[in-house]
């Protein structure tokens, strides 16, 4: 297998992460350690447990949601806009989601984008008011939207042939 050194990094995660340590070297190069590093999307931290940010999906959804909602004004229909956030902006929230587990912070702050959202688009500002819309148009705690994927993710493992026959092997 052939590294490419010079888009390699190291980081540290568990109780000693912000102990320095000696350097690693790939391939002759020493590689640089970091305090975050961004894998297939995923935005990973050093921390005392595996950790992952959540800052620039947030970013990512509300840069998404304003190009949305600029565009879908003219429409006049709330549920319009909100099909299309849905449709859009949550895939980006909840990208990756299934395989890993997000702090409750973290939870809390996807959350937060969604209620902000729902009250930008409905021009509410009172909490229940939000949580109805939220109730009507299924839009759950993202906690709970969360769950549901990662429901189907098993789901679709079990029902994967080729998946349960090794699973059934392993058993025996």
């Amino acid at each position: 297998m052939k590294f490419n050194s010079s888009k390699s990094v190291a980081m540290r995660i568990g109780e000693r992460y912000k102990v320095k340590c000696e350097p690693l070297t790939l391939d002759g190069s020493e590689l640089q350690f970091v305090q975050s590093l961004k894998y297939l999307g995923v935005q990973f931290v050093a921390a005392k447990k595996f950790a992952c940010s959540v800052e620039n999906v947030r970013v990512k959804c509300y840069r998404t949601f304003n190009a949305i909602y600029a565009r879908s004004k003219g429409a006049q229909s709330e549920m319009v806009t909100l099909q299309l956030f849905k449709s859009y902006c949550l895939p980006f929230m909840l990208y990756a989601t299934e395989v890993m587990s997000l702090s409750e912070r973290s939870l809390k702050s996807l959350d937060y984008c969604v209620r902000q959202i729902v009250a930008k688009v409905f021009s509410v500002q009172d909490n229940n008011c939000i949580a109805e819309i939220r109730a009507f148009c299924d839009l759950p705690y993202i906690g709970v939207l969360i769950e549901r994927r990662r429901l189907k993710f098993v789901e679709k493992l079990v029902a994967d042939e080729q998946l349960s026959y090794l699973f059934r092997l392993r058993l025996y």
